[in-house]
């Protein structure tokens, strides 16, 4: 398939056994075999902690050539910088990066982070440098403002040195006021040659 441009991978386990361990092992598989296609969609899944999981994401030793990265996070209120991390330091390349964030610790069918939680490693990622050098355009859906969240997006401004558009979507629960004190904060983290933009309660197209 010479003209294939784009892929979406089956949920990636970013935390468990080694059951789940196999069946990331199948949902990189396909990726694996089309090394350049442009634009690569992975689903980070952050399971309910049972006690006896491992952080399975160093499995991951490798990703196709791609310039256009889609990273959908299920975190429900886990950590998931590691996981993030860990999928960006393999895609040095990107040129457009585009984040559609589900980090709500309200879900009924998952118990509540602890502290002390499994997510919380590795920690390395909060002091590792990483630099996207190419990376020149960041979209993030459903930003709530979370201290999770804005870990990551305050990283991501310094990793992407050569950075020059920002789109910010906030999710619907989020008011006015609050938006008002989330985008002076990003405009905090940004630089003078960035083109940022912000809107309310829609949806950015990985297209």
């Amino acid at each position: 398939m010479p003209h294939l441009q784009q892929l979406i991978t089956g949920p990636i386990i970013v935390y468990g056994g080694d059951m789940f361990s196999a069946s990331n092992r199948h949902s990189l598989m396909l990726p694996h075999r089309f090394h350049h296609n442009s634009k690569l969609i992975l689903i980070l899944l952050y399971l309910p902690v049972c006690g006896d999981e491992r952080f399975l994401m160093e499995e991951m030793t490798e990703l196709p050539n791609i310039t256009n990265l889609g990273l959908i996070v299920l975190a429900c209120g886990h950590s998931f910088g590691a996981g993030s991390f860990h999928v960006l330091k393999m895609s040095s390349g990107i040129t457009e990066l585009a984040l559609q964030l589900d980090t709500r610790s309200d879900c009924k069918a998952f118990a509540a982070c602890q502290s002390g939680c499994i997510c919380d490693e590795p920690s390395n990622w909060e002091t590792e440098d990483l630099v996207l050098p190419c990376l020149k355009v960041l979209a993030i859906n459903d930003l709530r403002g979370t201290e999770r969240e804005l870990a990551l997006v305050k990283r991501l401004f310094k990793w992407a040195t050569m950075l020059e558009r920002v789109a910010v979507i906030f999710h619907d629960s989020v008011d006015e006021s609050n938006c008002e004190e989330l985008r002076r904060l990003l405009l905090s983290f940004s630089r003078p040659a960035i083109c940022m933009k912000f809107s309310h309660g829609e949806c950015l197209s990985f297209d």
